[in-house]
């Protein structure tokens, strides 16, 4: 009797999570992935006993919410939390850039540094290069440093553009989404997203670098007009993590985001194709990255996009 008791117990408990996780977008299991990726984590670096502690409550809470999201937040229920769940990722995405930063650890030598740069010199050093700046001067510098502005607000903006009338339908996936539903579409853009910032910030600590802004204090060619270049030292100084550079988690996100536009919403997407390209050459000429943090940004998030892709592909039913 007391067997069979505890069999129904457990069989109705597994069928609750199933329906939980059924609900579930595939951008959300990534970003639930991650939270209980740094939970764990955090047992093996050294780490405060409460720092441990905000972190798991931290997490634990999100994690809540999100589940809690993925039960109610359905077209049919609210379409109100229809909406926060589309929007939820912009805000866990900086949450879990934050947390990254708490398992960086700073290498006085500078290895990494150093070899990377060398790279950079034989790029910003070439003459061609140099004379291309000093002919350019000065629209073109001030139009890479408004570029790495829009790093901060084109993922949003990419988001928005999902919203327009006269995009591509998406196909359903098994999340309960209705069909046709643009909540699909969202699905497959954080996934993008989401896949390709993660990845770099679970990378961040294995590479442990100085921007080349603070280290080496080279900006190439002519002197990019202040107002813009503070705002963006303001804004770095406010929600940096003072490293986590390789690879460049900007770059991967605005990639993998740009590319994921392209499938719904092609002539916008290829506009923000093009601001992502911009964002990579400048975090380089800006100095705010190396140029192998922008490469290896630029490859893990054309991985991202694929992954997705193919996810959201073998999902679909």
């Amino acid at each position: 009797m007391a067997r069979s008791a505890a069999l129904t117990v457990e069989s109705a408990t597994s069928s609750t999570f199933v329906e939980l996780t059924r609900n579930l977008r595939v951008a959300e299991k990534v970003i639930l992935a991650f939270l209980s990726y740094v939970v764990v984590a955090s047992v093996f670096v050294p780490l405060a006993w409460q720092e441990r502690l905000t972190l798991l409550g931290l997490n634990l809470a999100t994690s809540v919410l999100i589940i809690l999201l993925a039960r109610f937040g359905r077209a049919e229920r609210s379409k109100l939390l229809v909406t926060l769940r589309d929007w939820l990722p912009c805000f866990l995405i900086l949450l879990a850039y934050r947390e990254s930063g708490l398992f960086f650890r700073p290498d006085p030598t500078h290895h990494l540094d150093y070899l990377f740069v060398s790279l950079d010199d034989a790029l910003l050093k070439n003459p061609w290069v140099e004379g291309f700046l000093e002919l350019s001067s000065p629209w073109f510098q001030r139009y890479l440093e408004f570029a790495y502005f829009l790093c901060y607000p084109l993922v949003p903006l990419g988001l928005a553009a999902l919203y327009l009338p006269g995009r591509k339908q998406a196909s359903p996936v098994n999340s309960g989404e209705p069909k046709n539903s643009n909540h699909s579409a969202i699905d497959h853009f954080w996934t993008a997203v989401l896949l390709a910032a993660l990845s770099c910030y679970v990378v961040y600590p294995f590479f442990p670098l100085t921007p080349p802004r603070e280290l080496f204090n080279d900006l190439p060619g002519p002197a990019v007009a202040p107002l813009i270049r503070k705002t963006n030292f303001w804004l770095l100084g406010q929600y940096g993590v003072g490293a986590s550079l390789f690879p460049s988690g900007h770059v991967a996100a605005t990639t993998a985001m740009a590319l994921a536009l392209r499938k719904y919403v092609p002539r916008i997407g290829a506009i923000f194709l093009i601001a992502a390209a911009s964002i990579a050459l400048a975090t380089v000429y800006g100095r705010y990255h190396y140029a192998a943090d922008a490469l290896a940004g630029l490859i893990v998030g054309w991985a991202a996009a694929f992954i997705a892709n193919r996810l959201h592909t073998m999902t679909r039913g």
